[in-house]
């Protein structure tokens, strides 16, 4: 059960990316279709889940032969997701966004930049999880919904532009949480 819960809030961690990618590109829209708000959304959500797959077979794969120091291999993998997630979030702060929902290449290129995490986090959780199509069922709906409400609020709310813009930040800072608590657990401290 307490796998369950590192992995729900890993995933809610990586989404972050995708709801503040969402909210921006929902504040450029102001009012949009249904249709491109739902296509965002599941490119997301596709793309997010696909690449957890991949990093899930991956790590199974290579579970035999890291499965006596996987917890380091989990605490180093969501420690640099963590700080790359930062890191991300203080330098694009100057970047002056211009959209990407209006063409397809651009639309799952920003999904896979946003998705590329996920990578990480099927790798990480072939160690915590394992029913990987159904946690793969549980991304794609996860990122696909914040991913919806991300647009959606964009589309109303334009004024909070500011204010969402940390939320990348504290993702980083809840998956760099979740690494130490992984590896203290394993190491009998905590």
């Amino acid at each position: 059960m307490r796998n369950i819960l590192y992995f729900f809030l890993l995933i809610l961690s990586i989404n972050v990316d995708c709801f503040v990618s969402s909210v921006t590109e929902g504040f450029l829209l102001k009012e949009s279709s249904g249709e491109r708000k739902t296509l965002i959304a599941f490119s997301f959500g596709l793309i997010q889940s696909i690449l957890f797959l991949i990093g899930y077979l991956l790590g199974s794969a290579f579970l035999k032969f890291i499965s006596t120091f996987d917890h380091y291999v989990a605490f180093l993998l969501l420690l640099l997701i963590g700080i790359h997630m930062i890191y991300e979030d203080i330098k694009g702060r100057e970047e002056v966004y211009k959209g990407f929902s209006k063409d397809l290449k651009s639309l799952v290129a920003v999904a896979f930049a946003v998705s590329i995490d996920s990578l990480a986090v099927g790798l990480v959780s072939s160690i915590l999880v394992k029913r990987f199509l159904i946690f793969a069922l549980v991304v794609f709906l996860i990122t696909f919904c914040i991913s919806l409400i991300g647009v959606c609020i964009g589309t109303r709310f334009s004024h909070l532009a500011k204010k969402i813009r940390y939320a990348q930040s504290l993702g980083g800072l809840v998956l760099i949480i979740l690494g130490v608590k992984i590896l203290l657990e394993h190491l009998g401290i905590f």
